[in-house]
């Protein structure tokens, strides 16, 4: 039997780091293509827009990562980011910069515990509860701003979407600290771990006296929060909102997330997958727009990613599961 070099551990250590990175590697390869094809990826201030413009779905899809972890999904999102940019822009100019962000906060938890409470404590499948959800909030949106625009161009607030920070965008810096803080959750706490064991096995945290309600209900909220720090973050780069301002924002955040890694049968997830995940669909937004693509095309472009992103999901946990048959089968019989 030959010995275990220093070699093979240096090759077990380099497998371990790469495995699940597969998103980073596609980021990089994306980067060298554009800038060997375009001349304006030559330049800092691309990548940069590129992580300004990742921040707005990357903000959002944190609270996400842990919708999926425990085998839901929110799509009212989209609608809460219209209201809750709508709300934030009405009251900004009369309770200030902190007060707004309180408010805000505020109903991004309490909306998403409402779609918490639909899915743990009635039962009905998220998807549903979210999307009936979606309805109400973009029609209490509507009846609030009576159909129309709300600005807001003061550049004491403006500046949080549009600012920098030593030439790094403001969003991107809120962003980072906001995914470091979502990692410490799902790693380091308790929550983090019922979280996990939820997504794993409902029946063995229930047996293990995990709240599984309480849980489901706090996961969503978080959801929520994170939406309505999406939402002031957007609200002030466009320093406009209305209810219809993000359709379709919820599958771009949903893309993010399972493209990132997160596993829609719930129990695995990664924010340094999402981060990267919200950066290359804002490279690839920012690149075909430098190419001049058509917004149809670029729709068709993300659905083909979509696709690819769960079929490799669902068939590399096939193909594991097989591996695994075989060996069981192929031990008892030796």
């Amino acid at each position: 039997m030959e010995a275990f070099t220093w070699k093979d551990a240096l090759k077990e250590k380099v497998k371990s780091n790469l495995k699940g990175r597969g998103i980073l590697v596609s980021l990089i390869l994306l980067w060298i293509v554009f800038f060997c094809t375009n001349e304006n990826f030559r330049r800092i201030d691309s990548y940069m827009s590129i992580l300004r413009e990742a921040s707005f779905v990357g903000v959002a899809a944190i609270g996400m990562t842990f919708c999926i972890i425990i085998k839901a999904i929110d799509l009212s999102i989209g609608a809460m980011i219209g209201l809750l940019a709508i709300i934030a822009l009405s009251i900004v100019g009369k309770v200030g910069l902190i007060g707004t962000v309180i408010i805000i906060l505020f109903l991004g938890g309490t909306l998403g515990s409402i779609n918490g409470f639909l899915y743990s404590k009635l039962r009905l499948p998220s998807f549903i509860a979210t999307l009936a959800m979606s309805y109400i909030y973009k029609a209490i949106a509507l009846i609030y701003s009576k159909g129309r625009s709300i600005q807001f161009k003061e550049k004491w607030f403006t500046v949080i979407g549009n600012g920098t920070f030593l030439g790094v965008p403001v969003p991107f810096i809120i962003f980072i600290l906001l995914a470091i803080l979502g990692s410490i959750i799902l790693k380091k706490t308790i929550l983090g771990r019922q979280i996990l064991s939820i997504g794993n096995s409902e029946k063995a945290s229930y047996l293990s006296g995990v709240d599984i309600i309480k849980v489901k209900i706090f996961v969503f909220a978080l959801v929520g929060v994170f939406t309505a720090i999406a939402a002031i973050l957007i609200s002030s780069r466009l320093w406009s909102a209305n209810a219809e301002m993000k359709a379709g924002y919820e599958f771009d955040v949903i893309a993010a997330v399972v493209l990132g890694g997160t596993s829609l049968k719930g129990g695995k997830g990664s924010m340094f997958n999402t981060v990267i995940a919200s950066i290359f669909f804002a490279s690839l937004y920012i690149g075909m727009n430098m190419f001049h693509i058509n917004a149809y095309m670029q729709k068709v472009v993300e659905g083909i990613i979509l696709v690819v992103a769960f079929s490799m999901g669902g068939g590399s946990q096939l193909i594991q599961s097989k591996l695994k048959e075989n060996k069981t089968v192929h031990g008892n019989k030796t």
